[in-house]
């Protein structure tokens, strides 16, 4: 039994924890509705009244004591929302100053970082807002790119739109016990341990910047990266000296080109072993790596799992 296990089994069952939903312009409202289920699921299973669950929103007033638990859902809007309401933000820390557990999942950990309440703490969000979030907010002491829950005690993040299913397991465990949460996991068909980030994060090009012979010099290495393909290759490619395409490369990719031409062979390798049912040693061989165990290290240093991993779990 892992540890994590051993601590929600021997958790102390607590009764009618307040658990309240912020609905906000934007949220999900799958996820609204779906925490409401899980944890009505979970009173069921139980046979007791262990979660009270509401939702406040922004058109009544919030209010300003919450004893129990705020959870946060994420929003489907195309952009991030203005995660940067002054007021609601106050609440935010009010609440935390006050022992409310904030329980935010994907976009809306951005309304916890803009309160600083990440600040020297370790969080998740969404693979794609990863990079973002450790960018725009250096004092959050860790990103974590692979994990799907990050329970820092009085702050619990999670990753992706539908992580509120991972997330709402979580709060069911360390409050209601390891069983229940299995119970409740099992008549959902959810998987409530052993799901991580890693499996679900893809490289997707990004053209948007602006700058057309950085976006010539990406397309070409699109074309070319299974073999041996030189920085001054690239940068004739696409008319430019190798100074000037280091630095515009870096400046609108955020990775060397180097660096980008790892991401696509480890994104066609994901492909490969996915879609074709090719083995790590061909998927390695076939985006340009001959040492299984270099492609395996190099995998594993940008995927956060070896490819072994990733075809057992996300491919054939």
């Amino acid at each position: 039994m892992a540890q994590t296990d051993r601590l929600w089994s021997n958790t102390a069952i607590m009764k009618n924890l307040n658990l309240y939903l912020f609905d906000y312009p934007g949220v999900m409202p799958s996820a609204i509705q779906g925490v409401k289920d899980l944890f009505h699921i979970a009173n069921l299973q139980a046979e007791d009244e262990i979660f009270i669950v509401s939702t406040v929103n922004t058109s009544n007033d919030l209010p300003d004591d919450v004893n129990g638990a705020m959870f946060i859902p994420p929003s489907l809007a195309d952009k991030l929302p203005g995660f940067d309401d002054p007021e609601i933000i106050a609440l935010f820390r009010k609440w935390h100053q006050s022992g409310t557990i904030l329980v935010s999942a994907c976009s809306s950990v951005f309304w916890l970082a803009n309160a600083g309440l990440l600040d020297g703490k370790y969080a998740t969000t969404h693979w794609r807002l990863c990079e973002r979030l450790a960018n725009d907010y250096p004092a959050i002491e860790k990103v974590c790119v692979d994990e799907m829950v990050v329970d820092q005690g009085d702050i619990v993040t999670a990753a992706g739109l539908y992580a509120f299913q991972d997330l709402a397991l979580h709060i069911i465990a360390r409050f209601a016990g390891f069983e229940l949460a299995k119970k409740v996991a099992d008549y959902c068909l959810l998987d409530l341990k052993g799901r991580l980030q890693a499996y679900y994060k893809r490289f997707l090009p990004d053209y948007s910047h602006g700058d057309a012979q950085v976006v010539s010099a990406q397309k070409f290495c699109l074309k070319n990266f299974f073999g041996d393909l030189p920085v001054s290759t690239i940068a004739a490619s696409c008319h430019l000296s190798e100074r000037s395409l280091l630095r515009r490369f870096k400046s609108a990719t955020g990775y060397t080109p180097k660096q980008y031409i790892i991401q696509l062979r480890i994104e066609k390798a994901k492909q490969l072993m996915e879609l074709e049912n090719m083995s790590v040693e061909a998927a390695g061989c076939k985006v340009g790596y001959l040492d299984v165990s270099n492609f395996t290290k190099i995998f594993k240093k940008n995927s956060g799992i070896t490819p072994a991993e990733f075809k057992l779990r996300g491919g054939n």
